[in-house]
């Protein structure tokens, strides 16, 4: 996933990490040695660097992802979804960081868009279209911790049996 943009497909070691419930959903964190710069920047590999990704969820339709870069660096990337209907949906992600504030914020729009779009890609191939919320349906490894922890968290608000992704 996203090896378009930021990923390394050589390093495909999914980071254990456990999803912690919360009063408005979950979170989780983990640590990873993939880098969150772009493919082809100078820091892409080989940094040393071990970053830290805190994952919030608001369930039902908010996310934000608080992304820590070297140097007390961060990212934090809001997903706002507004449902226009049962197969479509508005996105909206706004985004703040507290470093490169002198680069135009055009290249951070559109680099965050490719990332977006990786993301569009690989949710509209997905079958069945509708997710099960009985997670004891399929089988599941380790990086499907945060879908289960949605999906329970979507029962647990009140929804049952399916979800359309």
């Amino acid at each position: 996933m996203h090896t378009e943009t930021f990923a390394d497909p050589d390093n495909a070691v999914v980071p254990s990490y456990m999803p912690k419930i919360t009063p408005y959903g979950f979170e989780a964190e983990y640590r990873s040695d993939v880098s969150n710069y772009p493919v082809g920047h100078k820091d892409h590999k080989g940094s040393g660097f071990e970053w830290l990704r805190h994952f919030r969820v608001h369930v039902p339709f908010t996310a934000t992802l608080e992304i820590h870069f070297p140097e007390d660096k961060r990212l934090v990337i809001m997903n706002a979804a507004s449902p226009v209907s049962a197969r479509k949906t508005r996105m909206f992600a706004p985004i703040c960081r507290n470093f490169d504030t002198t680069l135009p914020v055009q290249d951070v729009y559109d680099f965050n868009r490719k990332v977006f779009e990786e993301d569009r890609a690989l949710v509209e191939a997905q079958k069945p279209e509708n997710l099960p919320l009985d997670t004891s349906l399929e089988v599941h490894v380790m990086a499907d911790r945060s879908s289960i922890a949605y999906r329970r968290a979507l029962r647990t608000i009140g929804l049952s049996q399916f979800f359309t992704s």
